[in-house]
């Protein structure tokens, strides 16, 4: 692999998921998390956005607005004002092919080469290697499940 990829881990496609391809050969049930599609687990997009695709797609070209299709964007908003989020406008919504597509860009924008980011642990996979690849260094803070998964700032000094 290229050198920017020497240090990249991501073993959520990895051996993770071939002991659990083995385990489901032996008759065990699989949930697999691994793949980040919440549709298949019941979790759907929220209809405002649903209704504002469909309502943009006989208009919709190979390309949209680099932030995304503006009443999508808009829907976002009507979305996270209903859950009481205030100040948020469409202008500073991005809609991306994926979360994993994001995380990317905003580490691109925001990372130079040695950048240390708190990355909790556990860690989804994503993090860490998303955080590597963009020429930073993940820096672990421990979310003990004995604590709820809550950090504990005494822990995190470092």
């Amino acid at each position: 692999p290229s050198e920017s990829l020497r240090h990249v881990r991501y073993e959520i496609r990895g051996r993770l998921a071939h002991r659990a391809h083995e385990l489901e050969r032996q008759g065990y049930e699989i949930i697999s998390l691994n793949i980040g599609n919440p549709g298949a687990f019941g979790l759907r997009t929220p209809e405002t956005m649903r209704l504002a695709m469909i309502e943009n797609l006989a208009e919709a070209d190979g390309y949209c607005h680099q932030k995304g299709i503006f009443p999508a964007r808009e829907a976002v908003v009507m979305q996270q004002q209903a859950r009481g989020v205030t100040g948020v406008t469409a202008e500073e919504v991005f809609i991306g092919n994926g979360v994993s597509e994001l995380i990317n860009l905003v580490l691109r924008a925001l990372l130079d080469d040695g950048d240390e980011v708190l990355v909790p642990s556990p860690d989804y996979p994503l993090w860490s290697a998303a955080v590597t690849l963009n020429g930073g260094r993940a820096v672990h803070y421990p979310c003990r499940p004995e604590n709820g998964f809550v950090p504990d700032p005494e822990e995190s000094h470092g």
